[in-house]
Parts: structure tokens; sequence; C-alpha cells
């Protein structure tokens, strides 16, 4: 199981070096990786970049002047780093903080014959859950699996133009956006095969002042929360259990999995009921998480 928002850029990665921007409320984060012979064609960070924004950049709002203010001023803050040779001539993917994102476990439904009627379903599912605001996103879902739910999410129109047409300026054709809970998954489901085990767990990733709780049967989504962290992750997130093994009906056992970049300068977690096993975090994501070993500038809004 591997999950894509957008399509890949495919065998381009293997002649082109790549631009991994994590685009997050308080900070972008910018990796160029380039593959040698050396490292047997395997992806090296070259250059990396941090640039703190001092305006704290909200989520998709009911606001669309001030949401569209907002992300201009990302903008902007990409075209300046962007202006420098050492990141252009790359193509880019951008990975999107949970902070943006909204998601949706989106039932399966053997009446949808064709791609226009799933997005409509899609649609549907997400204007239930978060109302009309959903009109205002673009929706992604994950490919379908006879017989069981996908995931979707939701991102906000106007950010995705927006980094589509600053990359644009430099000739950098955008088409990879991934949300974080994807990354945090795909690794995820790369550790547990390697252990053979089961794809049945909780999932619980933590990045940028969120928590996303998610649950999986035999491969198979049953749920998917995304909510701002509180002040005692082990007892939020504990709630957070509890309440969906009963939302879901839950028999069965899972263990927890925990994706948390940022865990070393973070209250640890704890749960009374459960044992957790920590996933280790993809290369790039800790690259992210990191400040080290970086040029980092401080932005004027």
């Amino acid at each position: 199981m591997s999950l894509h928002w957008f399509k890949s850029f495919g065998l381009q990665a293997l002649f082109f070096d790549e631009l991994r921007v994590f685009v997050q409320p308080r900070r972008i984060v910018i990796l160029r990786l380039t593959r040698t012979i050396k490292t047997g064609l395997k992806q090296i960070v070259v250059h990396k970049q941090v640039i703190e924004i001092p305006q704290n950049i909200e989520p998709v709002g009911t606001n669309a002047d001030q949401t569209q203010s907002l992300y201009q001023n990302l903008i902007h803050c990409l075209r300046l780093v962007l202006s420098h040779k050492k990141w252009q001539g790359a193509v880019p993917t951008v990975i999107v903080s949970n902070h943006f994102v909204r998601y949706a476990v989106i039932p399966w439904n053997i009446e949808l014959a064709v791609e226009s009627e799933r997005q409509a379903y899609m649609q549907h599912c997400f204007s239930l859950a978060y109302g009309d605001v959903a009109k205002t996103w673009d929706l992604r879902m994950s490919e379908p699996v006879f017989g069981q739910p996908a995931i979707a999410s939701g991102i906000h129109l106007g950010l995705l133009q927006a980094l589509q047409s600053v990359f644009a300026e430099f000739d950098m054709k955008l088409t990879a956006v991934h949300p974080h809970l994807m990354l945090a998954i795909n690794q995820t489901v790369t550790q547990v095969n390697k252990q053979k085990r089961a794809l049945t767990f909780w999932l619980v990733a933590i990045q940028n002042g969120r928590v996303c709780l998610t649950l999986l049967e035999n491969g198979g989504w049953r749920s998917v929360k995304n909510v701002a962290i509180e002040a005692d992750v082990s007892e939020q997130v504990a709630a957070l259990i509890q309440r969906e093994t009963v939302n879901c009906n839950v028999k069965f056992e899972a263990p927890v999995l925990l994706y948390w970049p940022e865990s070393h300068h973070a209250q640890p977690l704890k749960l009374a009921e459960q044992k957790t096993i920590k996933i280790l975090p993809h290369p790039f994501d800790l690259q992210n998480s990191q400040t080290s070993n970086a040029s980092v500038n401080w932005l004027p809004i």
C-alpha cells in the first residue's frame, strides 16, 4: 500500500535533482537532493535552508480574502529563496503540513463505476463532514481497493495555485504535492511490511502542533482524525483512541504506532492501556524537523 496525491514525476528523479519543500505554518524547509554513483544513486541532501515566517499561516479557512493574503505571504518567502540559482533547475516536491489539510475516510461503494461518480461521492463525504467550505478545497483520494474504504485529503485551492505559480516563475513544474500524513503512512507501512506484520494498527502522527490519528484494519481505512495538539498529548491521544474505538465499533486489538519526527524535543507519549511502538521517521522528515547544519533565514512579512 502506497499513497499518492497528484502524480509522481517517476523517472525524472533519476536524471534531475529534486527539491523537497516542507510547507509548515511557521516555516518552510527546502532540501535539494541529488543522486551520485558513489551513493548507489541514493538521494543525498546537498543544500538545506530553513525559512522562519514570523506570521503564522492559517489552515483552510472561511475568510477567502484573509486566507489568500496569508498564502501570498508564503509565496513571497518562497520567491525570495528560489531566486538563488542553487535551488533552480530541479524537480520540486511539496509536502504540506497536516495544519493545512483536512481528511476523510471514503466508504466503499460498488455502484460508483466511473471516476466522475467517485469524485462526486468524495465531494459529498467532505461536505457532510466539513460543510460548504469544502467546495474551496482540492480533493484527492488514494487509489481505491475493491471492497475497502479509501482515504482522501482536502487542501485549499488557493494554496495549491499559489505554490504552482511561484515554481512556474522559475521554470519548475510542480507535479507532486503530498499531505504530511502520506509521508508518515508510507514510511510506517514500509517498516511494518519489513517486520511481516499485519497492516492493522493505530497510527499517531504528530507534527507542527497537530495530532493525526488513523486506524487501519488489514490495510483498509477505518478512521482518521486531525486535531490541534493539547498540553497533555498522552491524555489527548488516549481519549482519541477510546472515542474512535467506540465510534468505529472496534472489536480487535491493534498496536499503537507513533510517527513523531520532532519527538527529540517534545514530551514523551505514554499510554496506560497500550504499548507505543516508535516508527523511525523518513530521513528527509528528520532533516525537516531539525534546524542544525542549515542556513536559517528570518523573512519579514
